[in-house]
């Protein structure tokens, strides 16, 4: 049993031999940046009460997101 478990456990070191290709890291990279460009255009706050004659984007700063997106780029540098 324990020699069965050993086999199983140096099987894992397999996985870590094989490296991550390039692909995927443009792919989430690409991912995150887009999702953060919809972010910034889709969290824009229109008060429906100013009545906006064609829904103008509002220009304020979406703090919250910001912060996320240096959250999430930081964590992807790493």
């Amino acid at each position: 049993e324990l020699s069965r478990f050993r086999a199983h456990c140096s099987l894992l070191f397999h996985y870590d031999w094989i490296s991550v290709p390039l692909v995927y890291t443009q792919v989430v990279t690409i991912a995150v940046y887009t999702f953060f460009l919809t972010c910034l255009i889709g969290r824009q706050f229109l008060d429906p009460a100013q009545g906006y004659a064609g829904h103008e984007l509002d220009l304020g700063i979406p703090v919250f997101t910001l912060l996320q997106f240096f959250f999430y780029v930081g964590w992807l540098k790493v």
